[in-house]
């Protein structure tokens, strides 16, 4: 197990591969189940009921990521109050986001699972499509509050340098969501809901696996009486709130996208837009998983106000993100029909066709989507929430919507560019707030609200 005075001594090469790369395989891993599921659920159910997972699971992701939110936003302050030697709140901090993960996404579970036909309506499906999407979503949220917790327990586990435990249950959990789906799909038969279980048994699971070592007082950060301050809170969901744009960039603009999909061109667009999401869900997370990982590193090494450290660590950062988006922009810009071919029947001659232009289209968003990816988890590692929080927003919803409005004459294609673009505007605000930074000599600076929290 790695202690956390690792972050501050050891060599910062030595650090980025012990930490970010098992981070990056951990959530490589922890999303690969999402592809699975989307192939398992075309092979064994057919097109209809892969576009119901469509339309809806982005409504399950934002629940998802309500808990990686909170998970992120306290462990940015865990890592400081460790890295300032104040390990007791820490742990109140620690206790405080559980018990408030496990309350909320109950009371979400329950409005979700009655909205459901609901939600469909609004969507516009209708049928068959309709019909398969309640029961996608309904099965998930039955299980919500246990199995969300996973994605907050990863972060809380990487704060304390369990950073291989954390890829382990990673991997093994999609692997036994793998073997599940499956057994569900392919050998019970059981339909579109065994695909959604399959996930929940698993998440299930493994959370209280995740959570042993807490309950056995093994590591640094341990239960106590969750007594925490209204700015700790505060600072939390403040913290959170650029991760969690972050998460849910194209998710909410995803929502309208697959409505006039749906709308213009039928469930052939909206399965193309589910394609580039299931190519999306073997990139992003690796982006995620390298910075994300090396949030506690550096919010421990700005508790302690090593600076230079921090700065070496984000380098790092960049360097490597860079490389996976160009590796990721050359393989969908040279086999878009490859990708294509993976979710699609090849006699769906017109599907395969809208999907493969989709992909050609989208591996643009690759050349500058590292950028605002990498700087905006550096400012949530070090409590900038109010920087990091107007890259995610640019991602996420302003520059996505603009140009919903903007490119609405040109059909699907104008969905297929927004994604480029938007991803181009938000790299560009994001290297403007650093080079205001840089000029006003406040990039790398104490963070005072921290320092007298």
């Amino acid at each position: 197990m790695l202690k956390t005075t690792f972050f501050e001594k050891a060599p910062i090469r030595k650090l980025f591969f012990k930490i970010a790369i098992p981070g990056a395989i951990g959530m490589l891993f922890s999303a690969i189940y999402v592809v699975i599921d989307g192939f398992f659920v075309s092979l064994y159910l057919g097109q209809t009921a892969f576009s119901a997972v469509n339309l809806v699971w982005p409504f399950i992701y934002i629940m998802f990521s309500v808990a990686d939110m909170v998970g992120v936003g306290s462990s940015v302050l865990m890592a400081i109050r460790l890295g300032e030697k104040r390990n007791e709140e820490a742990n109140r901090i620690f206790t405080f986001a559980t018990l408030f993960i496990l309350i909320f996404e109950f009371v979400l579970a329950v409005l979700s699972y009655f909205l459901a036909p609901f939600i469909l309506d609004i969507m516009g499906a209708e049928g068959e499509l309709k019909s398969l999407g309640i029961e996608y979503l309904q099965t998930y949220v039955i299980f919500l509050p246990f199995s969300a917790i996973i994605f907050a327990v990863d972060n809380f586990l990487r704060v304390c340098g369990k950073i291989k435990t954390s890829m382990t249950i990673n991997i093994s959990m999609s692997l036994l969501i793998i073997i599940l789906e499956y057994l569900f799909l392919g050998v019970f038969k059981f339909g579109i809901f065994g695909s959604a279980l399959a996930s929940c048994i698993s998440f299930l699971i493994f959370s209280i696996i995740s959570y042993l070592p807490f309950l056995l007082k093994k590591l640094d950060i341990q239960f106590i009486y969750p007594k925490v301050t209204k700015k700790d809170v505060f600072l939390i969901f403040k913290n959170g709130l650029p991760i969690f744009l972050n998460n849910i960039a194209g998710k909410l603009p995803g929502i309208v996208f697959n409505i006039l999909l749906l709308k213009m061109v039928g469930e052939a667009g909206v399965s193309a837009y589910g394609t580039l999401m299931y190519i999306e869900c073997f990139i992003i997370p690796i982006l995620y998983g390298m910075c994300d990982s090396l949030q506690p590193a550096i919010g421990y090494n700005y508790g302690a106000n090593k600076m230079d450290r921090v700065k070496k660590i984000e380098i790092l950062c960049l360097i490597s993100s860079f490389l996976v988006c160009l590796i990721s922009f050359i393989l969908m810009i040279s086999f878009p029909t490859n990708f294509a071919l993976i979710f699609t029947e090849s006699n769906l001659e017109e599907t395969v066709a809208i999907t493969s232009f989709a992909i050609f289209i989208y591996a643009f968003t690759y050349l500058t989507r590292r950028i605002s990816f990498s700087l905006q988890s550096f400012f949530a590692a070090i409590s900038r929430p109010i920087e990091a929080t107007m890259i995610s927003l640019s991602i996420s919803c302003i520059f996505p919507f603009i140009l919903i409005l903007c490119f609405y004459s040109l059909s699907d294609l104008g969905i297929w560019l927004n994604f480029p673009i938007s991803s181009l505007l938000t790299a560009i605000v994001a290297l403007l707030i650093v080079f205001i930074k840089w000029k006003k000599k406040t990039l790398f600076i104490e963070n005072k609200d921290n320092k007298n929290t």
